[in-house]
C-alpha cells in the first residue's frame, strides 16, 4: 500500500508538469463605436418606425462618417453577417428597402458621441416575420449603385437590425447535433450544440449545460448562448462552450443541455456521457504495472538461482552378445 502511494504521487507531480500551461492575451481596440451592435424590435405594416444609434468617437480628432445600408443574411454556423444589397440579390427577409437615414452625413467630436436617427417605412404588404438590414458607418461617401464588392465591409462598423413583422409567426428550432467528448486525458472539455430554424422569425436559444459526475453530483453548470445570438430563419447556427475541469475530476460524466427558445419558451433536452481518464492516473497505472512486472521477473530469477541444475542419471551399461 505504501508503494502504491508514492506511486500515485509521483503519477501526480508527472502530470503537473506534463500538462500545458495556459497563457493569457489581452488586445487593446480603439476606433468608432457604434451602439446598439444588434437592434431587435417590432414594427407595424403601413407605419413608420424611428431607430436611434450612438456612434462614439474616442480618437483625438474629428471624424466624418457616412452612413448606408445593406441587407444581410448567415451563410455559415458561425453566426457572421453576410452582407448584400437590392442589386446583388433579394429574398423575403430583407429590409434595407424600408430605411431611410436622417441626415447624409454626421461629425463626431473627440470623446463625444452623436445620435444618428433611422427612419424604417414597413410596407403594408409587408411579410409577417423577421427582416434583416445593418446600417453602416464608413469615412468614405458611398457611390450610387454601388454593390458589396465595392463597398468593403470589412473596415466598416455599425448596427444590425433585426424586425419583427406581425401575423402568422413560425417558430421552429431544432438541435442538429450535439457533440460532447468521449474520453479526455486532460481538460477543457469541448461542446458545441448546432441549431437549424426553419420558422420565418429569428429566435435566441438560452439555457445552461449541466455536467454530472458518476455519483450524480453537478460539478458545473455552464451558460449556452452566453453572448445572446440569434438564429435566423432559413439559416444554422453553432454555439460552443468548454468545462475546465481540475484534476480531481476522473470516472464517468454526464452532460445535459436544458435549453429553450420562443415566446412559449420550448424546451430541448439532450444527455451525452463522456470519461475522464487523468493524466496522473495513467502515470501511476502505469508504474504501478512496471512495478508489478517488476517484482514478477525478480521473483522469477530469485528461483531459478535457488534450484540446483538437474543431476543426469547414468546410463546402463550395454551387453554385446557375441
Amino acid at each position: 500500500m505504501m508503494v502504491f502511494s508514492r506511486l500515485l504521487l509521483l503519477g501526480v507531480l508527472a502530470a503537473v508538469l506534463i500538462l500545458p500551461q495556459s497563457s493569457l492575451r489581452a488586445q487593446d481596440a480603439a476606433g468608432i463605436t457604434v451602439t446598439p451592435v444588434t437592434d431587435i424590435f417590432n414594427v407595424i405594416p403601413g407605419k413608420i418606425t424611428t431607430r436611434t444609434l450612438r456612434v462614439i468617437n474616442p480618437v483625438a480628432k474629428v471624424i466624418t462618417l457616412y452612413p448606408r445600408v445593406l441587407d444581410f443574411h448567415t451563410d455559415n454556423d458561425k453566426g457572421q453577417p453576410n452582407f448584400f444589397t437590392p442589386k446583388d440579390k433579394t429574398s423575403r427577409w430583407t429590409m434595407s428597402q424600408w430605411i431611410t437615414f436622417s441626415k447624409p452625413f454626421i461629425r463626431v467630436t473627440p470623446g463625444e458621441d452623436e445620435k444618428f436617427d433611422v427612419t424604417i417605412t414597413v410596407p403594408e404588404n409587408a411579410d409577417p416575420g423577421g427582416h434583416y438590414a445593418a446600417v453602416l458607418f464608413s469615412t468614405e461617401a458611398p457611390k450610387l449603385d454601388e454593390n458589396v464588392s465595392q463597398v468593403g465591409v470589412v473596415g466598416l462598423v455599425g448596427t444590425l437590425l433585426l424586425a419583427k413583422v406581425p401575423g402568422e409567426i413560425l417558430e421552429r428550432l431544432t438541435m442538429d447535433e450535439f457533440i460532447a467528448p468521449r474520453i479526455l486525458i486532460s481538460p477543457p472539455a469541448n461542446f458545441s450544440v448546432l441549431f437549424s430554424n426553419t420558422g420565418n422569425i429569428h429566435l435566441r436559444p438560452a439555457g445552461e449545460l449541466k455536467i454530472r459526475n458518476w455519483f450524480g453530483d453537478t460539478s458545473a453548470a455552464i451558460k449556452i448562448n452566453e453572448g445572446e445570438g440569434n438564429v435566423l430563419p432559413d439559416s444554422k447556427r453553432r454555439f460552443e462552450t468548454s468545462w475546465g475541469f481540475d484534476w480531481k475530476a476522473f470516472g464517468k460524466y454526464t452532460a445535459t443541455t436544458a435549453l429553450y427558445y420562443g415566446t412559449e419558451e420550448k424546451q430541448m433536452i439532450v444527455t451525452r456521457s463522456f470519461i475522464i481518464i487523468p493524466i496522473w492516473f495513467i502515470v501511476a497505472f502505469g508504474l504501478v504495472v512496471l512495478r508489478i512486472a517488476f517484482g514478477i521477473f525478480k521473483k522469477r530469477r530469485k528461483r531459478q538461482a535457488v534450484i540446483p541444475p538437474a543431476t543426469p542419471k547414468p546410463m546402463p551399461p550395454k551387453i554385446v552378445m557375441r
